[in-house]
């Protein structure tokens, strides 16, 4: 393939790649030649400035610092507001493994402060993706493994690659899920896969549950810090992020004590 940019080589070697994985070559060349496909220069950049990074691997900044970067105190307010608008649906999520909504509650709540609109993101997950692969090259075995995934995922839902938006990091929906994680862990609310929805809140919610549950939390352990810190750095690998998650959980079960 041709490509009238500096980053020919590595397209054209990340296409071999992923047609190796049996990903068609046309579902590929009709994705990078389409008009919204664009590499993101600053993708080193923007993981550098992560603040999980900052807290946990530079130590530049500290957990209260992470805290009010996410404005934490707050989402226990708009937690609460959000279990009350949908406490019919959080209701059934609990019922399925005993994991207590509050918990799927608060990492949506980090995610993308409860389903807000303004905090979904806007990089198209497969730009992200490659631009990882052409940029960041100890990304790249992830690159071509999520891209194989979001094309599996895609197919499956029957949804256009384009519907999915999210971070820089190749995350996307209300969850935040990689494709990887969509294609194991998503679900429909009412079980019909043809209607999973990435942003739809009831499907992140029994999505996420479903996660949490995968990772080893049920009715059984949900009463053990140590269990429920382990289910949420599966979901995030960053101490900081599990201890603002379960600062808000904790907040909200009380509520409900």
């Amino acid at each position: 393939m041709l490509f009238a940019d500096e980053y020919t080589a590595q397209i054209d070697s990340l296409r071999l790649e992923i047609i190796q994985r049996d990903v068609p070559a046309e579902w590929f060349d009709s994705l990078v030649t389409h008009e919204n496909f664009k590499i993101y220069p600053s993708m080193n950049d923007y993981f550098e400035r992560m603040a999980e990074h900052r807290v946990d691997h530079k130590q530049e900044k500290d957990f209260d610092w992470y805290l009010d970067f996410f404005g934490v105190p707050r989402k226990i307010e708009l937690g609460t507001a959000f279990i009350e608008e949908n406490r019919e649906i959080l209701e059934k999520v609990e019922a399925l493994n005993g994991i207590h909504y509050e918990l799927v509650v608060a990492i949506i709540g980090m995610e993308t402060n409860f389903a807000q609109k303004r905090h979904r993101g806007n990089f198209h997950t497969f730009n992200t993706l490659v631009s990882q692969y052409v940029l960041m090259p100890r990304r790249r075995k992830f690159a071509v493994r999520e891209i194989e995934s979001l094309y599996k995922f895609a197919q499956r839902t029957d949804r256009d690659v384009w519907e999915f938006v999210g971070s820089f990091a190749g995350a996307a929906g209300w969850g935040q899920f990689i494709p990887s994680s969509m294609q194991s862990f998503f679900i429909d609310a009412n079980d019909n896969e043809k209607d999973i929805d990435i942003f739809s809140v009831d499907d992140n919610l029994f999505s996420i549950q479903n996660y949490l549950n995968k990772h080893g939390l049920n009715r059984d352990n949900i009463g053990s810090r140590d269990a429920r810190y382990k289910a949420v750095y599966a979901y995030n690998h960053s101490d900081a992020y599990v201890r603002a998650v379960l600062y808000i959980y904790e907040h909200l079960h009380a509520k409900r004590q």
